[in-house]
Formats: C-alpha cells, structure tokens, sequence
C-alpha cells in the first residue's frame, strides 16, 4: 500500500495542472457541502441541548378558521388549566419575552428578557451554572424580586464576578436579587439573556389575550400520541365550561402538541434542505468531472498500462492502484474542502439572518470534519472506478487501444459523453434554480412598501412599570419623547408608533362592526393594530385617501376614532364608504356600561407590516392619547398603553448622523433608560429580506460553481476529442479546409452534447419548482414555475459557456502546422 501511495504522489506531481484541477474541484465541491451540512447539523439533527430533549414539547393553540398552520400562545387561564389538568406530563413551563433596563451598573444596559414562570427552567432541566432559580415564592403577582442571568451579561456586565449572585441591581427600575447565572450557550427563548418570574395575575387577564408561549416535558414513557388521546376530552370539557367566552374549542380554537425540536426549527427546515441538495449537486457534478478527467489521464496511460498488463499485473493489482491514485487525490481535496469551509462558514455566518434558531451552535466541529472526510473519500471512490471501467477490457483490449491514437471504443467514448450529460443536466437544475430566486428576489426589494423608508431613524425605549406605573405617566413621557425629538436640529417631522414595518408580528385582534347582527358582528379580526401619535403618517409618508388623519385635539376626552388602511375598509365594509363607520376594538366593558366605540375618520394608503413578500393585512390605528380609552373600559383593568414604542424621525441628510443626538435626547428625558434598538430605515428594510437574501445568495454561489465545473467538463472533453483528431485535422488543413470552418465543427459538436444537457436540466429544473412551488411561496419566493425571461437567460448564459469551453481547445488545434502534427503521430 505505501508503494501504491508513493507512486500515486509521484505521478500527481508529474501531472501538476491536472492535480491542482482535480484537488480544487473536489476541494469546491467539500468545502460547499462541509458548510451546509455545519448549519443543518447545527439546526435540524443536533439535539437540543437538555436533558432528554426528546420528552420536550411546544403546546400551541390554533384558530383553524384562520390557518391549519398558524400556530398562537396560550392565554394566562388557558396555561393555568392545561397545567393543571394535563397528566400527561411531568412538569409545564410559561414564557414570554419582553425588552428591559438593567441597572445598578456603571451604564444602564437594553437586555433581552425572558419573563419564566417558576416551573419553566426545571422543565427544560438545565441547571444553573452558579445559584438558584427563582421558586413558586418569587413568581407571585407584584413585583419582580429576583432574576436569573445569562452567561453573557454575567460575563461583559458583571465581568465574570461570581460574588454577583446574592448581590441587588436594578430591573426595570426595580430592585432585585440575583439568585442564579445559566451556564454559557444556554439562550433558550432565542437571545435571552436574563430570565425574570412571570406572575401570572388570573384577576388582570382575560381569555382572548393570547401572550403566554408554553413548553412541557412528558412523564417517562408516554409518547406525544398518548398526551394528544389525553387532550381531546380536555378540550370538549372547556369548552362545555366557559360557552359565552374565547376558549379552547376543538373544532374553532384547539390545542396542538408538536416536539419542541420540530417546531423551533420548522421556519427554516425547508430551506436548509433545499440548500444541502444544492451541494449534494455541486459534489456529484465534481465527480463526473474529476471521473472525466481521470479517464483521459487513464487513456494517456494506455501503453503504460499495456507494458504493465503484458508483465503480469492482473487487473487487481491495477484497480488498487487507480483507487489509491483516487484516494490520495481525495485526501488532499479533503485538506483543501475543510480549509474553504472554515474560510466559507465565517462568510456564511455574516449573511446568517437574524431569528435563525441554534445560530449560536453552528460550527465546524468534529462530527462536520468526519463528514467532509467521508464525502471527499467517497467521492474518490466514485469517481476512482472510471479508470477501472477503463481498463476492464483485458489485455488485448488494452495494447489495441495504445496502438491506435486516433479513434476510441464507442463505449467507452459514451460513458464520457453521459457523464458531461450530466453534469450540464445538474447543473442546469443548479441554474435554473438560482435563476428563478433571483428574479423573485429582485422582484421582492422592487415591492412597493406603502411608505417612504430614506432618511428614517427608529429609536425603541422601554418603560420601567416601577417609574412608569400607569397610563398617565406613560403617555405623559411619549408626548415629551416625541415633542423633544420634532424640535432638535435637523429633524424635518417625528412621530411614535408600537410596531415597527414592514415586517412585525401579528395581532389578528377580534373587531365589533356596530350595528350589525351579533353573529355578523363578531366574525372579523383585525391583523395589525398600530397606536400611534399624531404626524405618524406624515412622517412615514403613507398618503391619505379619503377622510382626515390624527391631530392634537384627538385625546382621551374626545370620542374615540380611528384610521384604517384600505384592506381593512374594503374587507369590512365592501361596496360601502368606511367614514363615519362605527367599531369597537374591545367589546368587553364594566357591568352596566357599553363597550368603548371607535369612529372611523380617515382611510390611508396600505403599508407593508407582514413582511415584503406577504399580502398586506388589515390594519387599524389608533392614537395613542386616546388608547386609554379602552383602559377605562376594560373590567380587569388590562392596560393598552405600550409600554415599548418606537421614535420615528425623519432627518435631512445622513440619518445615521443623528445616533448621537437621538441618544442624548433619551437620557435627558429619563438617564436611566437604555435604548433598545436605534436603526435606520433602510437597514430595518433590509433586514426584513434577509432570509431570502440567504438562500438566494448561497444558491447563486453555488449554481456559479456548478456552471465553472460543467465548463471544465465540456472543456477537458472537447480537448481530449480534439487531440484524438489531431491527424484528421491536419489532413483537412493540408489538403486546404479553412481554419475557421473547422473550428466551428468542433464548438458545433461541443454545443450538440451541451443541448442535451440542457434539456434535460431544463425539464428536470421545471419538475423540481413545481414540486416545490408552495415551500418557494411560503419562504418568501414568489417563484413562477415557467418563467420564461429566466430560462432563456440560463440557456443563452449555459451555451454561452458551452461555445466558449469548445472553442478554446478547436482554436488550439487549428493553430497547429499541418507537417508538426504529422510528426507527432
């Protein structure tokens, strides 16, 4: 074996522009998959990191009137009584999330919270690093008492102290004690970074206020199956309880069960697998390259191979050797691959979008380099057996072939040709593929947002319920938040608004059309609720249809109104006038009083607020000097005032040159608030596309590869055709053919073998967007199966480069004296 392995360097290094062809495209072909498969290891088959993770579920409820496949959380009486009446597991956990103020540090700090029922850490059975979690006693309604941190504030605020714990910081301008510190990597809600007790308080909660999400861990033994048989009665049993209020149902509002795996990673499953076929096509095209590429170095070989077979070498011993040859070719490719994926994945996690689950544990670790090691030997293996292929004619085979240079057996002249078949087929599909993503992106970031994005900054602040506790006080600090900002230098208008565009989440708000028969008037929801202060749709640019828009006078004394978008007035109102239209966004009210009514003023342009590649939904706005309204109303007193809004300013010039001012301008209305989030406009819009930027992105880079290694393909074919010509040619030349007519003959042939592969790649192509045009239209790719601007590109750009790797070894030939040639046979 060492001997095999000697020669096989020796003979890499006698051929060096053959060896550097081969390691770099199997080097390509590994490196590609190697990163893929990081990200899918890391995201789809690596368990979660807790105990058992298999006994883990996410319990959701669904409204099936609006989607099969939306998923919502639980409402505060909806978690209490499926813990409570749930036997089927061990242990069930609440959360939620919130953005909040640290401080009793050297600066006040923006966390990310996760707000936990006490239940919640044991369920998911990852102890604390340091301390404690938080107990029943400390999850009480009333006050925050203590918090857990995450490993990293523990770290960049705390600077690793582990004296931290026991010690008291300031939570939301609260005192608290910090009783524990989570171990490093652990983040689970995704980017918590501190988790603090939930007190659920029942009395200020009502059954269609849908916040908490819900995660429970399965006794041992029972399967997920069990836990769902167990549900159905539960379910029938609520519904029988609680008829005149939004509760479970399982025909209209259900409880689902799904692994708690599954359902974190189902946003980008489709994605990623898409994605690892891509290359799994990259590697396969590299190995009929490198298979074609190894059978002309095979025929090369050919008196070599006769001498040896004459000697006595069975054909055995010359099939170890092409293997060997194969295989240290495929270790070397191997070294190459893991050197590019390291160098790939670091670019790779730069286009990572934000919200991508387990991002964090995405890296090149020992199961990823066992399977770049495999994929690289294995596909030395595959494409080790041309050669072998080659040479199984025997020995008499073998000398014939060696004496005569000028044609070659027609099978094995076909096998070449079926393997560059399939190459261009595949990477056609690659192509078209890519092709077809680009053109809808394109389309995507042309999408009409309903607003004017340039020169917009976003500023979000978090209000402390301990300095802020009622209605009052927030509104008296978001009038001076936004009256500061419209008066600093530069500033051309500001405004506020509670949820960010264009993509945020959704409401899907019940709504009562007064005036209409009860079953009629309940029937509607309203997807996006934003409360907002006057100069909002100026500021943004949404232009006004019909009616009026918000002004000063529009405060809590005044009679509740309202503007909508046009969706909302014409799904609501269709063939009639929405102004002057009476509805009520809360219809709950105290005993003896009527539910508080909202007129309709003005109708507005539609916005963009699901996302650039979603239908625009219906929308309502409501201002914020009035939304206390509601608050009145509510028998619970559940507030509607946000205690998180966003500062919309638009500036003169560079809008990141007013950071600066934006921050000073928060610290002196409040200096212990930290910003949560300060942005422009446009990088806001171009966050919102960054998933499908991601795959589009990864996919041209890949279809650009396939389409270099189908070139090479063509190239070493036709190269290897013509100098098996050579003397044909020179013939022709001496007996007076033209130069040009004969290199056309030969690019014609090159081109006749890439149109089959063309059209093979293109059914096949048109096969697979078919198949998976409704994942495409979910993942934010409005993909035509038959787009016919893009096939033409693919096949103009694919024969492009079919002519061009035909032409370049017909040109050589040609330039080749008649009399030199004849020598050389």
């Amino acid at each position: 074996m060492l001997q095999d392995i000697r020669f096989a360097l020796r003979l890499l290094a006698k051929n060096l522009g053959f060896t550097l062809v081969a390691i770099t495209t199997l080097g390509l072909a590994v490196a590609a998959n190697a990163v893929v498969f990081s990200i899918v290891h890391a995201i789809l088959i690596r368990p979660l990191p807790f105990p058992e993770p298999e006994r883990l579920v996410r319990t959701s409820t669904q409204y099936v009137e609006q989607a099969s496949d939306t998923y919502w959380p639980f409402s505060a009486h909806e978690y209490t009584e499926l813990a409570a009446e749930a036997h089927a597991f061990q242990s069930i956990g609440a959360y939620d999330d919130e953005d909040a103020n640290l401080t009793g540090t050297e600066q006040p700090v923006a966390v990310h919270a996760a707000t936990v029922s006490a239940s919640f850490l044991p369920t998911l059975g990852v102890p604390p690093m340091l301390g404690r979690f938080f107990d029943e006693s400390e999850d009480r309604p009333g006050d925050v008492r203590a918090i857990v941190l995450g490993y990293d504030i523990f770290a960049t605020v705390f600077g690793g102290d582990a004296s931290v714990v026991g010690r008291t910081v300031q939570y939301n301008a609260t005192p608290v004690t910090v009783v524990g510190v989570m171990p490093r990597g652990f983040e689970f809600p995704e980017h918590a970074q501190l988790w603090a007790p939930l007190r659920i308080d029942l009395s200020k909660s009502t059954r269609g206020s849908h916040w908490l999400n819900v995660v429970g861990r399965l006794k041992p033994g029972t399967g997920l199956e069990a836990a769902r048989d167990e549900l159905r009665p539960l379910m029938q049993m609520w519904a029988g309880q609680h008829v005149k209020e939004d509760v479970i149902d399982p025909i209209k509002h259900a409880i689902a069960y799904q692994m708690l795996q599954e359902e974190l990673v189902r946003p980008v499953r489709a994605a990623l697998l898409t994605l690892q076929a891509a290359v799994v096509f990259v590697l396969l095209i590299a190995c009929a390259n490198i298979s074609n590429l190894l059978l002309a170095r095979a025929e090369a070989r050919s008196g070599e191979i006769a001498v040896r077979a004459a000697l006595g070498a069975t054909q055995g011993r010359m099939a170890r050797q092409f293997l060997t040859e194969s295989l240290v070719l495929g270790t070397l490719g191997a070294g190459l691959g893991i050197v590019l994926a390291m160098w790939g994945l670091d670019a790779v996690m730069m286009l990572l979008p934000e919200g991508v689950p387990r991002a964090r544990e995405i890296q090149l670790d020992t199961s990823v380099l066992a399977f770049a090691v495999v994929v690289a030997l294995g596909a030395s293996f595959v494409f080790g057996l041309a050669p072998i292929v080659h040479t199984h004619g025997g020995l008499a085979g073998t000398l014939r072939a060696a004496g005569q240079r000028t044609t070659s057996a027609a099978n094995k002249q076909l096998f070449r040709r079926m393997l560059i078949l399939a190459q261009v087929a595949l990477a056609i599909m690659l192509v078209t593929g890519a092709g077809l993503t680009i053109r809808s992106f394109v389309r995507l970031q042309k999408t009409e947002l309903g607003f004017d994005p340039r020169g917009l900054v976003s500023v979000e602040v978090q209000l402390p319920a301990k300095s802020y506790p009622n209605d009052a006080a927030m509104l008296s600090f978001w009038k001076r938040f936004r009256d500061g900002a419209s008066t600093l230098p530069g500033v051309k208008a500001a405004s506020l608004m509670s949820g960010l565009p264009p993509k945020r989440r959704l409401n899907w708000n019940s709504v009562h059309i007064v005036g209409l028969p009860a079953n009629d008037a309940f029937r509607w929801h309203i997807d996006y609720w934003q409360i907002a202060s006057e100069g909002y749709f100026e500021t943004l640019g949404i232009p006004l249809l019909r009616g009026r828009l918000f002004d000063p006078t529009d405060d809590e004394d005044k009679a509740g109104v309202v503007v909508v978008n046009e969706t909302l007035a014409r799904t609501l109102f269709p063939g009639q006038d929405a102004l002057g239209k009476r509805i009520q966004l809360y219809n709950v009210a105290p005993v003896g009083e009527s539910p508080v009514e909202q007129t309709i003023i003005g109708v507005v342009a539609d916005a963009k607020q699901g996302g650039l590649e979603a239908p625009v939904g219906t929308e309502v706005y409501i201002p914020v000097r009035q939304i206390a309204q509601i608050h009145n109303a509510a028998p619970n007193g559940e507030s509607f005032m946000p205690r998180s809004m966003h500062l919309m300013v638009r500036v003169d010039g560079d809008p990141r040159a007013m950071f600066s001012t934006l921050r000073a301008h928060v610290a002196s209305l409040d200096e212990n608030l930290a910003i949560v989030r300060m942005e422009t406009m446009d990088r806001t819009v171009y966050e919102a596309i960054s998933k499908p930027r991601f795959v589009t992105t990864l996919l041209g880079c890949f279809a650009a590869v396939a389409l270099l290694m189908a070139a090479v393909g063509i190239y070493g074919v036709m190269s290897y055709a013509v100098e098996q010509r050579t003397k044909e040619l020179s013939i022709r030349m001496a007996l007076g053919a033209d130069a040009a007519r004969l290199q056309r003959m030969l690019v014609l042939e090159g081109l006749r073998l890439a149109v089959v592969g063309i059209g093979v790649g293109l059914a096949m192509a048109g096969a697979a967007m078919f198949t998976l045009s409704h994942w495409a239209v979910k993942e934010s790719f409005d993909v035509p199966g038959l787009d016919p601007v893009t096939y033409v590109l693919v096949i103009a750009v694919t024969g492009g480069v079919a002519a061009l790797a035909s032409y370049i070894p017909a040109r050589r030939a040609t330039l080749i004296h008649p009399m030199t040639a004849m020598r050389g046979e």
